[in-house]
């Protein structure tokens, strides 16, 4: 069994709730054959951006059980597949996801919160798998999948090659897949191997040469609904946003805490936010912090820091790159116990984290040597086979990077054109939220008369409430307007 990754407010409050992770999904398009019903109904990403590398992971959840199933990513040429972690998605998520807490109540008187591919195993010797208008650059197993990167500049060629592989791809993604044809694009495509029908995909990574803050959104239409709903972690020496896309916000006033359910309001008026701002097209950045990977943070709620722990684990960490291990200890997918020790000697580091490796191969290759002077070995980063922090930080200044969460629920015409980030306002956003209203106050007070924040009574409001918070945050959400975003170029040459 997993073990599920915490983050709780050091010596701040008594108790908070901890939001279940949200579903989400983005990036490739997502195929199934014709005689299954399947829709992807979760996708998480993380982008990695350097001056030299840039890193997409993805992990895929779906509804239904096909035995087969499409991912297909476009590419630029050069990049190259392989297996992340678990543990890598697990800490990200539960270490950004908004926390509520509740007010700060007393009682007076008292005292006192989609791929995969090839049907058949069989090829010609010249990895054409009968196209020989399609070229099979790559050919491999990553994990539990059968991967190929593919490249054509023909146009239909490429989607007669996945309907003859049994991807079932509709007529209606031609068009889109041709363009990336023109545009000089590869793809990559997966299908888990015989015996592997999981409903939560083992995440992949795909490696590709050079700065690129873009993400082919224009693929992620295929296999899904009339909304996407969308969560990204980006890392970069800068703090990112989606270019074209209204930056939506929560509206704080009407943030309540229910003290009968002991839980809040923010999932709904999240939900709201998203949906009234520019019809949908908008994301939400509801974390960013500098350095925080490796340091530990504060937070409004936290004076005294946040900490992290798996549930299987006693001991709390004040990092999230020492909660990364932690989990990848409690998941079985390292043994290293040495590596968090390491991670806390990086957070004022000024060098730059080096690859001794050739492009595409894993850190523990033997063929890796030695990086440059004045670099910092990645090796060092990696906690045995749990690598995926090394990988993201190629490239990186330690001290300089930002750790940024994105969400979106985005309507099927917004995936008309692909997704680029560039540089936002360099603040930082914290995901530690106190209530500001109290609801059912009367349970933790009884007859004594309630007190918010200290200071001021709490009339004991009703569900109601709620719905009337709720329908006001869609006004104030829709007036949000959105900071213009600069572009990528003084950045990652």
């Amino acid at each position: 069994m997993k073990l599920r990754l915490f983050a709780f407010l050091a010596l701040a409050v008594p108790a908070a709730t901890l939001l279940p992770s949200r579903e989400a999904l983005a990036c490739g398009g997502c195929f199934a054959p014709v005689t299954q019903t399947t829709v992807v109904n979760a996708h998480r990403m993380v982008l990695s951006v350097s001056p030299v590398q840039s890193v997409l992971w993805d992990q895929i959840q779906y509804a239904g059980d096909p035995s087969e199933f499409a991912w297909v990513l476009p590419v630029k040429r050069g990049a190259t597949i392989q297996v992340g972690s678990d543990a890598w998605f697990e800490t990200l998520d539960a270490a950004t996801s908004v926390r509520i807490t509740p007010p700060n109540s007393m009682c007076s008187g008292s005292g006192g919160g989609c791929g995969v591919m090839m049907g058949s195993d069989s090829a010609d010797a010249a990895g054409g798998f009968g196209n020989e208008q399609v070229t099979v650059l790559h050919r491999g197993t990553v994990g539990p999948y059968e991967t190929a990167t593919l490249a054509t500049d023909t146009p239909g060629a490429l989607n007669k090659w996945l309907d003859t592989n049994g991807f079932g791809v509709d007529e209606s993604t031609q068009p889109v897949i041709d363009a990336y044809v023109e545009e000089d694009f590869d793809f990559i495509a997966l299908k888990l191997q015989p015996g592997k029908d999981v409903k939560e995909m083992t995440p992949v990574r795909v490696v590709m040469p050079g700065a690129n803050a873009t993400l082919p959104l224009r693929m992620v239409a295929a296999g899904t609904g009339a909304n996407v709903a969308i969560t990204l972690f980006t890392i970069s020496e800068a703090r990112l946003a989606p270019e074209g896309f209204v930056a939506a916000s929560v509206p704080s006033d009407l943030l309540a805490w229910d003290f009968a359910s002991q839980d809040s309001n923010y999932g709904v008026l999240r939900e709201k936010a998203l949906a009234a701002a520019d019809g949908g097209r908008a994301f939400l950045t509801p974390y960013a912090q500098q350095g925080s990977l490796f340091s530990p943070v504060s937070s409004s709620a936290a004076p005294f820091g946040v900490q992290y722990t798996t549930s299987g684990s006693t001991t709390p960490v004040d990092t999230i790159a020492a909660a990364f291990a932690q989990q990848g200890l409690a998941n079985g997918e390292t043994e290293d116990t040495a590596c968090a020790v390491r991670f806390a000697e990086l957070a004022m580091e000024g060098r730059a984290v080096g690859n001794p490796c050739p492009a595409g191969v894993l850190l523990s290759d033997p063929s890796c040597d030695s990086v440059a002077s004045g670099q910092i070995d990645a090796r060092e980063l990696a906690c045995g086979p749990l690598d995926d922090l090394a990988v993201a930080m190629i490239g990186l200044h330690p001290k300089d990077v930002w750790l940024t969460r994105l969400e979106a629920n985005l309507p099927r015409a917004a995936l008309d054109t692909d997704l680029v980030l560039s540089p936002a306002p360099q603040e930082r956003v914290d995901n530690w939220l106190r209530a500001r209203v109290s609801v059912h106050a009367e349970v933790l007070c009884g007859a004594a008369t309630p007190v918010l924040d200290g200071d001021r009574a709490s009339r004991s409001r009703g569900q109601g409430t709620l719905v009337g918070m709720t329908l006001g945050a869609l006004a104030l959400a829709a007036a949000v307007a959105r900071r213009g975003a600069r572009r990528f170029a003084a950045r990652l040459a």
